[in-house]
């Protein structure tokens, strides 16, 4: 029993180091903050955008300002960091960005079109796995898709080079 708790407090304390050494190096927090909680929920509904991509959320946004409404939402032209880890039917893997985020402007369709819709309307610190059907969403793959997509932030990139 006492080997249990050891081992909760031992992962509270790593991660609770972790997002303080952050600090201590000047770096920046990410959108989210890490709740212990969440990270082992049971995925929620199977839900639908209008295209036909199913997802799942694997794990809400926890950002302060969720509660508030003023959560980082992807829209059509905003350029989003993500972590995508992509595999077709077969379990072979066909993108991991590891744990580098990949930027991806919405809208521009450099990236399959099923990926790009099953982002739309993600929160900053959300985790979705989407289930992308073969045909005009997955071109040119043509092969069904399960993609594991964690929107981490905006970034206002575009808008500096743009003059907006």
């Amino acid at each position: 029993m006492t080997e249990g708790v050891s081992t909760n407090n031992n992962r509270r304390s790593f991660l609770q180091g972790a997002v303080l050494s952050g600090f201590a190096a000047g770096g920046v927090a990410p959108a989210f903050a890490v709740d212990e909680e969440k990270l082992y929920e049971k995925p929620g509904p199977m839900l639908s955008t209008e295209s036909g991509v199913q997802y799942q959320v694997i794990r809400e946004t926890s950002a302060p300002g969720d509660k508030v409404g003023i959560v980082e939402t992807a829209k059509v032209g905003d350029l989003v960091i993500t972590k995508i880890l992509a595999k077709n039917k077969d379990g072979k893997v066909i993108m991991d960005t590891g744990r580098q985020g990949f930027a991806i402007t919405l809208g521009q369709k450099k990236v399959i079109q099923g990926l790009e819709d099953g982002l739309i309307g993600m929160k900053a610190g959300e985790q979705r796995k989407l289930y992308i059907p073969a045909g005009p969403l997955t071109e040119p793959l043509k092969e069904d898709l399960e993609v594991n997509v964690e929107f981490e932030r905006k970034s206002g990139l575009m808008k500096f080079f743009m003059g907006q």
